[in-house]
């Protein structure tokens, strides 16, 4: 199935800017990995429709079935690794640590991918992660015994690369609708496997539900599909360039939907994260309109 690359970049950024609320939200009142499980759970439903109509765009052989299987398990292990650097370390020192997962995939990418990767693009995400630090700075700190956290952080951003790595290796084997629902399937299972996460889960209100739904729907179902579709026309580096826009939608709708004001540090970080992303992208855009 070929969606169009203009429809693809704009679901996906509105998915991941749209996740982070009500998974947020759904962090405040539950344990992380419970969290995970509950998400995945609802986008494998989400996922059903989508992967059976395009279960004929699927190679069966090692190289796919091994492809599933790693997604499902980075998954699993970015998300551990998440929940252990937040047990002792801030949240604003996770999310600036994590964003590093975009160096990690251009560099995995031109090693393992042959990916080109331009001075241009390079420059413009530096000019991102300025953006991005600036964002955060004012919740920002490092604490004398953060070596642990930071390490759980690097290696949550190391694991989240590399499932783009291997969802773009096995892309042309298999409809990425299939492999969400596959991922997500192996995941959900194992993560049941885990009694503390069921006895959670049963215990849940209705309310709790809804979040974990509508940060599925948003999330690992709509964002994570339409982003793994556009790997099939575009670089995982320029493709997660521009979902670093996310953030930035995430505090213009938190702004409209809770009156969140917008401090100016967030402000100066969403200009340069829109700046860097213009800039790597300004030849292709001249070329556009010329």
């Amino acid at each position: 199935m070929r969606i169009p690359l203009y429809l693809l970049i704009p679901l996906f950024i509105i998915g991941g800017g749209l996740y982070a609320i009500p998974y947020q939200i759904s962090l405040s009142s539950m344990n992380l990995m419970s969290a995970v499980c509950g998400v995945f759970l609802f986008a494998m439903v989400f996922s059903l429709p989508g992967a059976w109509i395009q279960r004929g765009h699927f190679v069966p052989g090692r190289k796919s079935i091994a492809g599933v299987v790693a997604v499902a398990l980075f998954g699993i292990a970015a998300n551990y690794a998440l929940s252990r650097s937040l047990e002792t370390s801030s949240a604003t020192l996770f999310i600036v640590i994590a964003r590093t997962e975009i160096v990690m995939a251009m560099i995995l990418g031109w090693l393992f991918l042959k990916e080109k990767v331009t001075v241009r693009l390079w420059i413009g995400v530096m000019v991102v992660m300025i953006g991005v630090t600036l964002m955060k700075s004012e919740g920002l700190s490092i604490p004398l015994d953060a070596l642990i956290p930071v390490v759980w952080a690097f290696a949550c951003a190391f694991f989240f690369a590399l499932i783009q790595i291997v969802s773009k290796a096995v892309i042309h084997l298999i409809d990425p609708q299939v492999l969400n629902l596959s991922r997500l399937v192996i995941a959900s299972t194992l993560l049941l496997g885990v009694e503390e996460i069921r006895n959670e889960l049963s215990g849940l209100s209705y309310s709790q539900w809804s979040m974990l739904a509508l940060a599925a729907f948003f999330g690992p179902f709509l964002g994570r599909v339409t982003y793994t579709y556009s790997l099939k026309y575009m670089t995982i580096s320029k493709a997660m360039l521009l979902g670093m826009l996310s953030p930035v939608l995430t505090i213009v709708v938190e702004y409209h939907l809770y009156g969140i004001l917008i401090s100016p540090s967030e402000m100066g970080g969403s200009l340069l994260i829109i700046l860097g992303i213009v800039w790597s992208f300004l030849p292709t855009l001249l070329n556009k309109f010329s």
